[in-house]
């Protein structure tokens, strides 16, 4: 038998660890700190309830309002609390298998520079970000335990673990758009988007290939899947409030290859699992008490237990 505990979204708060019974750790990511920067998020999210064509562009609005210098040491700050949180965990000995979320400043470089020109650099800067497989160093700085699954595989204790992370939202767009209103773009730029979109499930199927197929999958993901019971927007003062905001990746991946668990956080209410398939899907939930115990008897690729210690979301 082997146990994972499983660490949902933290945003900064040192977890609660409730049971030392585990083979190894599993984070779904977003371990800096939302304390400075959270209020700008707010104000972005009541701006676009009121009007969904209003500039998202998080980065540049916090840089307008406190100047470059500011901005790079908010972010620096929250990334070395990111760091304080991973170096507890480590501290227990333990593999530590994880993602980067999108509070995580671990994103891959884009060349679009003006997010609000069109929807197509819109959501072309996010396919490129999505596609980064490198973890902040300032998070795990020190850290010895650190087995960093973002578009890689790792083996150990007879389980597969592979991830995908920083997704924020579906990635997968048609004519529907990011904030409700129609999407506009040629063509040209929606075979780029869709060449850009394939680019991430192949990279993570690349990873995959790689695995012993004797044992499970453990599939760790930032963003739970789409259109599950575990996605779905319950905050009143959220834009978009009432819709599924998963990742279609995971799912897509979810439903091909229905590895045994996966693993998802992003959308804090929606604590709990789901199947898709085969596949059992877990959100932690977010917050110090976030914590998933799975119990795996790898041999008959089985979960034999799953206890959760987070009841409620913590906001």
């Amino acid at each position: 038998m082997v146990k994972i505990l499983v660490i949902g979204d933290l945003h900064g708060r040192t977890p609660k660890i409730h049971t030392k019974d585990f083979d190894g750790i599993a984070c779904v990511g977003d371990f800096g700190n939302d304390k400075e920067i959270a209020p700008y998020y707010k104000k972005m999210f009541k701006e676009l309830k009121k009007n969904p064509e209003a500039d998202t562009d998080i980065n540049q609005i916090i840089l307008n309002s406190v100047g470059k210098k500011e901005f790079e040491a908010m972010h620096k700050r929250s990334l070395k609390k990111g760091n304080k949180i991973l170096k507890y965990l480590d501290s227990f000995g333990k593999p530590i298998f994880l993602v980067a979320g999108n509070w995580d400043q671990s994103y891959g470089p884009s060349r679009i520079k003006d997010l609000s020109k069109s929807d197509y650099n819109y959501l072309k800067s996010f396919s490129d970000w999505f596609l980064g497989d490198k973890i902040n160093p300032i998070i795990t700085k020190g850290c010895k335990n650190i087995k960093n699954c973002m578009f890689k595989l790792h083996k150990s204790n007879n389980l597969n673990f592979v991830g995908y992370g920083l997704s924020s939202g579906p990635e997968k767009k048609t004519k529907s758009s990011k904030r409700g209103s129609n999407l506009t773009f040629t063509k040209t730029e929606y075979k780029k988007l869709q060449k850009a979109h394939d680019k991430i499930k192949n990279k993570l199927e690349k990873a995959y290939k790689k695995r012993d197929k004797k044992f499970p999958t453990f599939f760790i993901t930032h963003n739970i899947p789409y259109k599950t019971k575990l996605d779905k927007i319950n905050h009143k003062g959220s834009y978009a409030h009432g819709k599924h905001n998963g990742s279609t990746i995971a799912r897509d991946f979810c439903t091909k290859h229905q590895p045994l668990i996966c693993i998802g956080g992003h959308i804090h209410e929606g604590i709990g699992k789901d199947k898709i398939k085969k596949t059992t899907i877990i959100n932690p939930g977010f917050g110090q008490n976030a914590q998933v115990l799975v119990e795996i008897d790898e041999q008959k690729n089985k979960i034999k237990k799953i206890k959760f210690f987070e009841k409620k979301t913590q906001k």
